[in-house]
């Protein structure tokens, strides 16, 4: 009697470990499925925040409500993604825009490089630590909208310092992706007011 319980016990714990595997290896689909969302997502960033513990983080576009939406998804205990958490709108002249922010810092023995001995006080991304002695922070801000014109554009000039832009466009809609650092204690520029009023400018994206 003593076996065939220790028997049925081990054949429940072999299925309960399958299960969480199946689990684990579905959970983006089971994450989004909960949270609301249809279809494949469509991944426009993910990276790693290590500030305490590292976590994963993606950030994608997914129908939700007949319309793709944009939201962040993390991954949590054992690997799981959690919920998705959508971007929050924007109000006045950017109401049709959604945004999202990611913050993050470098893993442990790496920095988003900084050369002391530059004397133009701007930053590089290197993996040579020797030139980062000074903490360098990272912000990711993502912004969708759906109001191209034509193949959207920015002007160098129109970059905040210190920041990089990535666009992804498929037809009206797009989604701008601002990734900037800052230095020690320093404060983040902001800039997306400029880079908005650069596409408005050269015919990016058109105005009601």
């Amino acid at each position: 009697m003593k076996k065939r319980v220790i028997k049925i016990a081990t054949i429940v714990l072999i299925i309960i470990a399958a299960a969480g595997m199946i689990a684990r290896a579905n959970s983006v689909s089971l994450s989004l499925a909960l949270g609301g969302y249809k279809g494949d997502a469509v991944v426009i960033e993910e990276g790693v925040n290590y500030t305490q513990s590292p976590v994963r983080w993606r950030v994608f576009l997914a129908e939700k409500d007949g319309v793709n939406r944009l939201a962040l998804m993390e991954q949590g205990f054992l690997g799981f993604w959690g919920l998705p958490r959508a971007a929050d709108g924007l109000e006045g002249k950017y109401e049709d825009l959604e945004y999202i922010t990611v913050s993050s810092a470098p893993a442990y023995g790496f920095q988003y490089g900084y050369d002391p001995f530059d004397m133009s006080d701007t930053m590089t991304h290197t993996e040579n630590w020797k030139f980062a002695p000074v903490q360098i922070g990272r912000s990711d801000w993502f912004y969708h909208g759906t109001n191209a014109e034509y193949t959207v554009t920015v002007p160098e000039e129109s970059l905040p310092v210190d920041s990089t832009l990535q666009i992804y466009q498929a037809g009206p809609e797009y989604v701008l992706h601002l990734c900037q650092y800052c230095k020690g204690d320093g404060a983040f520029d902001g800039g997306f007011e400029d880079i908005y009023r650069a596409l408005l400018d050269n015919g990016s994206l058109k105005t009601e």
